[in-house]
């Protein structure tokens, strides 16, 4: 019955861009996602999963999210306009991060040092390409024509062709590369053990800057409109913000205990940070940089990924 009904929506919805209300927070020493209102941060359910949810993924066409189970070598669809699971699925290895582009969830494997991509209709992996070792973050262009992945011990980028499945290019950035962001012009890449954030010219395929930021860098956001990229720093408490135009760190700000994924809602101008130790949700005006409130969401909560949907124009389409 779940895999009839992502069927049918696969068909029903693969023509339609749809705008995702919610906030996705997963409780990863738990077994369930918390779905906030994006407007107002009101809790509006509880969505069951399996156990030890990490990484996250929303896709930007059709109404659904996936959520990887690093533990298990499983993966979930969840529908986003119900807030219900959908199917769960065995894919082996060790499912971290995940990005939808061109239909289709590319899923970073840990222990296989592969991206696995996934068919959302049928459940099935119909390619593995093999990248660095243990590769973690991974996204999309916005065009959805490449898929980025992170190799944390080969301290390395694998951009892949999400088209014909293969490896374009590999290139060295800083020490154990984590997590990263992109914006119209360049990929901003956190290197947890490096205290750096590689700055990778998206045309060029090149890093054109490394920038000190604070300690065991985890998450990375990109605010277009602000012009802003915020890097969480684990081991200070900090997000460190960056001007994305010259390339300068322009502000720090203080944040719960032990800082992980961050995100921006561009829609309401909010900047998102995740707090491990609290179990807690910073929210930050991105305009002014300052704290609006602080928001319980659970112990272990992680949500590895977009937790917000984060539409981008393909420039390519406006030609």
């Amino acid at each position: 019955m779940l895999r009839f009904s992502l069927t049918l929506l696969l068909c029903a919805f693969t023509s339609i861009a749809v705008s995702d209300p919610y906030i996705y927070i997963n409780h990863q020493q738990g077994e369930s996602i918390s779905a906030f209102n994006r407007t107002d941060l009101t809790l509006k359910t509880i969505i069951p999963t399996l156990k030890g949810p990490a990484g996250i993924a929303i896709s930007p066409h059709n109404p659904w999210i996936a959520v990887t189970y690093p533990e298990k070598g499983m993966i979930s669809f969840i529908d986003s306009e119900k807030l219900i699971p959908l199917e769960h699925i065995s894919v082996g290895g060790s499912p971290f991060g995940a990005t939808f582009a061109n239909k289709l969830l590319f899923v970073s494997d840990w222990t296989s040092d592969t991206v696995k991509v996934i068919h959302p209709g049928t459940g099935r992996v119909i390619k593995k390409i093999t990248v660095g070792k243990s590769p973690a973050g991974i996204t999309t262009d916005a065009c959805e024509s490449q898929v980025w992945v992170l190799n944390r011990e080969d301290n390395s980028v694998s951009v892949l062709d999400t088209r014909y499945f293969n490896v374009i290019k590999t290139i060295r950035v800083g020490k154990a590369p984590f997590a990263l962001a992109m914006d119209d012009r360049f990929a901003y890449i956190a290197n947890a053990q490096g205290n750096t954030l590689s700055i990778v010219d998206i045309a060029d395929l090149t890093e054109i800057k490394r920038i000190e930021v604070g300690r065991m860098p985890y998450g990375v956001a990109v605010d277009r409109k602000q012009h802003k990229v915020f890097v969480s720093n684990q081991l200070e408490n900090t997000v460190s913000v960056l001007d994305s135009r010259a390339h300068k760190i322009i502000n720090t700000l203080k944040t719960g205990a032990y800082p992980e994924n961050i995100a921006v809602d561009e829609e309401n101008q909010r900047l998102l940070v995740l707090n491990w130790f609290d179990g807690s949700l910073s929210v930050f005006d991105s305009q002014t940089d300052k704290e609006i409130k602080r928001i319980v969401v659970g112990d272990g909560s992680r949500a590895f990924g977009q937790f917000v949907e984060k539409p981008m124009a393909c420039l390519a389409d406006k030609k």
